[in-house]
């Protein structure tokens, strides 16, 4: 199973609990990368499914949407955004980014989405996990990008505030990928079922405890 850091951390290890109890003689083993490095490792047959975002590669495999979300911004309560009724593309600016990878297909997005609203991030700080996104944010080091369903606790305890992004919906695509040339068995079609169940109950629970904070 080929999955992005994100799905790795916070959607397979449920997903991987109910599959071994379903296939306990099957042997699973997990490769976390990139989406577009993930579409690579699935055309060379060095992984049988990716759980990943679409990219424009995606046309080139079998795919099942499992979900749509999209990024937003994260910050401390004490942050100077949190006392702001409407934040707009200048106070983006003015800001510093932290995000997981410019290689990322998240990354791709968003400067696709800042582009055509005619901005530049000025200060930008690449780390390597969403943790580290959500730590940084918490203490003040600046502005994360990330979306509500990878930050349950830190919602629920009032750590970390959400806002959209001052333009368009950054919505990104959630699916599964196979390779048209591999037959689709069984232990596939019910990992795409529980991903889908796992993937509904974390969206619903950040969106209950998103408007219980608002």
């Amino acid at each position: 199973i080929g999955a992005t850091v994100a799905i790795s951390q916070y959607v397979l290890p449920s997903v991987l609990r109910e599959l071994r109890e379903s296939f306990p003689a099957f042997e699973i083993s997990v490769v976390t990368e990139d989406s577009r490095p993930l579409m690579r490792l699935l055309e060379l047959g060095e992984i049988d499914l990716a759980l990943a975002l679409e990219t424009p590669m995606s046309d080139r495999f079998k795919v099942q949407k499992i979900f749509e979300d999209d990024l937003q911004m994260a910050f401390s309560p004490l942050h100077p955004f949190a006392k702001k009724k409407k934040i707009g593309l200048e106070d983006l600016v003015e800001e510093r980014i932290i995000f997981y990878s410019e290689h990322s297909e998240s990354f791709r997005i968003i400067n696709e989405q800042t582009a055509r609203s005619g901005i530049r991030l000025k200060a930008t700080m690449q780390v390597g996990s969403m943790a580290a996104i959500k730590e940084m944010a918490k203490i003040g080091m600046g502005i994360g990008l990330i979306t509500p369903w990878t930050a349950y606790d830190e919602i629920n305890t009032g750590a970390l505030q959400f806002r959209r992004l001052p333009f368009s919906e950054v919505r990104r695509r959630w699916s599964i990928h196979w390779d048209p040339r591999h037959d689709t068995q069984i232990i596939e079609e019910v990992f795409s079922g529980i991903c889908q169940n796992v993937v509904e109950s974390q969206l619903l629970r950040s969106k209950a405890v998103l408007k219980r904070t608002a």
